[in-house]
């Protein structure tokens, strides 16, 4: 696969600067918990309803065993969308993070629990190191309170909140309630993850604290799913 070139776009820059609700808008075609989500329209026509729903970013699940995702859609999505790019990945590895950069991503998606439970090849500090040398900005996401705070040390360029245990699958969108207000002292913007079906639940995470959300499944189930982004957008 010929590496992408696309000027980088920055996340973080995104989320401050939309005007309504900053949503990064997930390419995911399935996942363990769901089965099959979608399996009609590529992954670049689903980006482009993503964006003109108003999406201030694109997600692409590259996960190919339980999330029918690879570097090819990445690369689909970063070569025809002017918006930025989030690789997200159980990240394990640096050559991960190479092979992204090398695909579009102008960000990727690190879980903390991979690292505090010793399962990477390396650990977070280093996957961290390497991915901003890449030009890479880190969204370190976390469903237990111990390792969001744990990040705040590391300085990412968001923090993320998964509000389903990767474990169990269990999903509560209380989890991003929880931790914000459990976790003070945190200066950074805050992604909300998992679980997000419409436009209440933002509007309940939002009040929570969190600035962004990160949303798949409920937008991949939907029949237009330019008009779904747009009613959370501006929900």
């Amino acid at each position: 696969m010929s590496p992408v070139r696309r000027p980088h776009d920055s996340l973080s820059r995104a989320v401050r600067e939309t005007r309504s609700n900053a949503i990064i808008s997930e390419v995911k075609f399935a996942s363990p918990s769901q089965g099959t989500i979608r399996k009609t329209e590529s992954a670049r026509q689903i980006a482009e309803s993503m964006v003109k729903g108003g999406a201030c970013a694109i997600s692409v699940l590259t996960e190919p065993d339980n999330f029918n995702g690879g570097l090819v859609s990445l690369a689909e999505v970063a070569a025809g969308t002017r918006v930025p790019i989030v690789m997200k990945d159980i990240i394990v590895s640096l050559k991960q993070l190479e092979a992204g950069a090398r695909a579009g991503a102008d960000a990727v998606v690190i879980v903390s629990e991979v690292f505090s439970r010793s399962l990477g090849m390396t650990d977070l500090q280093e996957v961290l190191g390497r991915a901003r040398g890449l030009g890479l900005e880190a969204l370190v996401e976390a469903n237990e309170l111990a390792n969001f705070l744990m990040m705040k040390s590391f300085r990412p360029d968001l923090y993320g909140i998964n509000n389903r245990d990767l474990s169990t699958l269990q999903l509560e969108l209380s989890k991003t309630e929880e931790i914000i207000s459990r976790a003070a002292g945190i200066d950074g913007l805050i992604v909300s993850e998992s679980g997000i079906n419409d436009p209440e639940d933002v509007r309940r995470l939002r009040k929570a604290g969190a600035q962004a959300f990160l949303i798949g499944t409920s937008i991949m189930r939907a029949n237009n799913i330019e008009s779904k982004v747009r009613e959370l957008v501006q929900a």
